[in-house]
């Protein structure tokens, strides 16, 4: 966060502030690339309409609260989701609570009341797939309608493809489970990363000839069980340093081991870890978690890796800091 985004936490704390805003409503996890163009409709519009590029998200997910029994992971932590909305030109985003009674407001409500009365938005832009209200009932033409009643128009934005699928955050979410973390770069628009302390290991890695950092696990999603290439950042006072390496997410099962890990080789470094932050950007996947009969083949395996990992970088486009 630069600290230019207004930034407005809770239901409570929301209110209106001129000029009208132009909001932009999504959940809006991961900003990728469908987010990105419902958002950048709302810096345009507010610039031509001379009121404020505004957000409406909301916390929790509205899925962890209406399915509280299926584990969802958010894509990236809640100040990155805000720094990406931020650099796209949002200047102002709500923050609304999704509690039992934010869930139980009718179409109209929700339109009348929160959106014209309580944000005093001007223009209304959302994904044209948008579901509102209490069991979703609402739809974009239900809002259109609602809209020209309270004084605010809507702006439908088309979906992204990449590939031929739509993007979508769930799209996104079962591409990384796969490992396919290439596809979830094309639908995010930018190289998926993830970040965590180092923590101590049992030292394997070193033994093996690849001294590794045992990254904490973050509770945002990773990707699934494999080695993967991967630009690394070491995060210092002074400033940032990249290295390329290799990533290994898996439960170490030539070893017996069943315990979820995330652990990053980064080339050409020689030092002390244990207690700094790495950024990981995932550039793609080389191979799934294997259980090798002996120390010996995994060794030789992960030479391989180490020199397929370097190709697969030498020609990927450049990740942006």
């Amino acid at each position: 966060m630069t600290g230019q985004m207004d930034l407005m936490i809770g239901t409570p704390n929301i209110q209106p502030m001129s000029p009208s805003p132009v909001v932009a409503i999504g959940n809006f996890d991961g900003v990728h690339l469908g987010h990105q163009a419902i958002l950048r409709q709302a810096v345009a519009r507010a610039a031509v309409q001379g009121g404020v590029a505004a957000a409406l998200t909301f916390e929790p997910h509205p899925s962890r609260f209406l399915a509280p029994e299926r584990e969802m992971r958010h894509l990236y932590p809640f100040q990155t989701k805000m720094r990406l909305m931020e650099s796209i030109g949002i200047e102002r985003t709500y923050v609304a609570d999704f509690d039992a009674a934010f869930a139980s407001q009718s179409p109209e409500i929700f339109a009348e009341q929160f959106l014209s009365a309580r944000l005093g938005c001007r223009e209304v832009i959302v994904g044209r797939d948008y579901r509102f209200g209490k069991n979703r009932a609402g739809d974009l033409d239900r809002l259109i309608s609602l809209g020209r009643a309270s004084g605010f128009s809507v702006v439908p934005v088309a979906p992204v493809a990449v590939d031929g699928v739509t993007v979508s955050s769930s799209k996104i979410r079962a591409a990384l489970g796969a490992g396919d973390v290439a596809m979830a770069s094309r639908m995010l628009g930018r190289d998926y990363a993830t970040q965590g302390k180092v923590i101590r290991g049992d030292g394997v890695g070193k033994t093996l000839g690849f001294p590794t950092a045992n990254v904490r696990l973050p509770n945002e999603l990773i990707p699934g069980p494999g080695i993967f290439a991967a630009r690394i950042d070491r995060l210092r006072a002074e400033g940032v340093i990249r290295h390329d390496g290799v990533v290994y997410i898996g439960d170490r099962p030539t070893f017996g081991k069943t315990e979820r890990r995330m652990e990053a080789y980064l080339f050409d470094f020689d030092g002390d870890l244990y207690d700094r932050r790495l950024v990981i950007h995932f550039i793609g996947r080389v191979r799934g978690d294997i259980a090798f009969p002996n120390t010996a083949d995994l060794i030789a395996r992960m030479q391989r890796d180490v020199e397929e990992v370097k190709r697969l970088l030498a020609v990927a486009p450049p990740t942006a800091s």
